[in-house]
């Protein structure tokens, strides 16, 4: 991990995070894919490598999605649950894409220099990354932002660069051959918000400006939309079918989208939604019944195989989860989250030497998962190395936005580490950069 990039994202953002525990990134290889895969025309359209473009899922039921810490699109649950085709959700994609490629956060970083002492020092939803929870929610539950006024105020577009954002979003629909229309389907559900108190506007509404305005010039973009070959992704509707079902069977009412669902739809969707709502309720016997047919009709299915795991895990039977994700990897090795899993049910299963080598792949694949992070964590102390455990628990806090508690436990691994060594360094950079960013007490 690079804690020079790291600090100075921190203090150029200069958030606080007093609530930082309030909501919660939601984890989940899938969904990420999933959403990778539906924006990827539109980064092509924008002329962005997609492996540079990462996408979070923000544990949050309203609507937003809004852009920090570099190349991140943040989307929350609430956003996707809500759309009504695969269209709507990229044309918020193209927005935010729009807003990357107009250079508008290195325009609100400058702005928020003089915000610095009223908003304080922080890192902004962890810096996109952070330590885990205990929701099972979508898969892994990860560091979430502060619902502050700063935070609020700092993710607050102009009115000029929510038209730039308008336009390049609404010109690379058009390239990519998909109906910006659905942009301005999008925006009606915002109309009237302007009309309402600050506290009770979406929170899309509140970074978002709506106004006549913009309205208009969206009407006339539109309008002037002439259609061209289709550069739409494969299966678009079908992965976002997916992802809405995960939601939905993960965060709804179990008994209310059971009963949505019905017991009589035999569609792939419907299954997986059931599956999920079962075990979500919990109903571990019609949970494993459910997951049993799509593990039938659709065995090589690395996510299918991953949820199955995760089932298993949750409810005791960690050998059995071990089985599980090790199919799951055979079908997508390079998937970190699923490596990760397979991990944490190998140090459930008490075979700490396994889950060891494969946490410590995961973590070189992706060294941003607080969930992931602690399991490493357990891993190392298991094997007898409390150095290493330090270390990688000092980055979990590090993530978290939590510099006290990681200079405590970087200041533990090196007493347990030989100076200068790869861990005794790491610890040695921890440190510093807590020093840093840890506000000082006013005398």
């Amino acid at each position: 991990m690079n804690f020079k990039k790291l600090a100075s994202l921190t203090l150029a953002l200069s958030l606080t995070v007093s609530s930082v525990n309030a909501q919660g990134l939601l984890r989940d290889a899938e969904i990420e894919r999933s959403l990778r895969r539906i924006a990827q025309p539109l980064l092509n359209a924008a002329g962005l490598n997609g492996s540079s473009v990462r996408f979070f899922i923000v544990n949050d039921s309203s609507m937003n999605a809004f852009v920090a810490g570099g190349k991140n699109i943040f989307v929350n649950y609430g956003l996707v649950t809500r759309m009504k085709t695969v269209e709507q959700l990229q044309s918020v994609l193209a927005h935010e894409i729009g807003h990357i490629t107009g250079g508008h956060l290195a325009q609100r970083i400058a702005g928020a220099a003089q915000a610095r002492t009223a908003a304080g020092l922080g890192v902004l939803l962890g810096a996109a990354v952070g330590a885990a929870s205990g929701n099972a929610g979508a898969g892994a539950g990860v560091i979430a932002g502060s619902t502050s006024a700063a935070t609020r105020n700092f993710l607050t577009h102009t009115r000029a660069q929510e038209a730039s954002a308008d336009q390049s979003g609404i010109r690379y629909m058009q390239k990519a051959g998909i109906d910006p229309k659905a942009a301005l389907d999008v925006l009606k559900l915002f109309e009237g918000q302007n009309l309402l108190s600050a506290k009770r506007r979406d929170p899309y509404a509140q970074t978002h400006p709506l106004t006549q305005a913009r309205m208009s010039a969206i009407r006339s973009f539109v309008a002037a939309y002439k259609p061209r070959p289709t550069q739409q992704a494969k299966n678009a509707e079908y992965w976002y079918a997916r992802m809405r079902a995960k939601f939905i069977g993960f965060t709804g009412n179990p008994k209310s989208v059971l009963r949505k669902v019905g017991k009589k739809d035999n569609s792939e969707i419907a299954i997986y939604t059931r599956a999920i709502a079962y075990h979500h309720k919990p109903d571990a016997k019609n949970a494993a019944r459910e997951i049993k047919r799509l593990l039938t009709n659709w065995p090589n299915d690395p996510f299918y195989n991953e949820l199955n795991g995760q089932f298993l895990l949750e409810t005791g039977n960690a050998a059995g989860a071990v089985n599980a994700y090790r199919r799951a990897v055979q079908l997508a090795p390079k998937e970190p989250q699923i490596l990760a899993g397979l991990g944490r049910a190998l140090n459930a299963a008490g075979d700490y030497k396994s889950s060891l080598k494969i946490l410590k792949s995961a973590y070189a694949k992706d060294p941003r998962d607080g969930r992931m992070l602690r399991e490493l964590a357990v891993a190392y102390a298991k094997n007898k190395q409390g150095g290493w455990a330090s270390v990688v628990t000092a980055e979990r806090y590090a993530l978290q936005g939590n510099f006290k508690l990681a200079a405590t436990h970087a200041k533990r691994a090196q007493g347990l580490l030989p100076s200068g060594s790869t861990g005794w360094l790491k610890a040695e950079d921890i440190i510093g950069y807590a020093r840093k960013l840890t506000p000082k007490k006013k005398r």
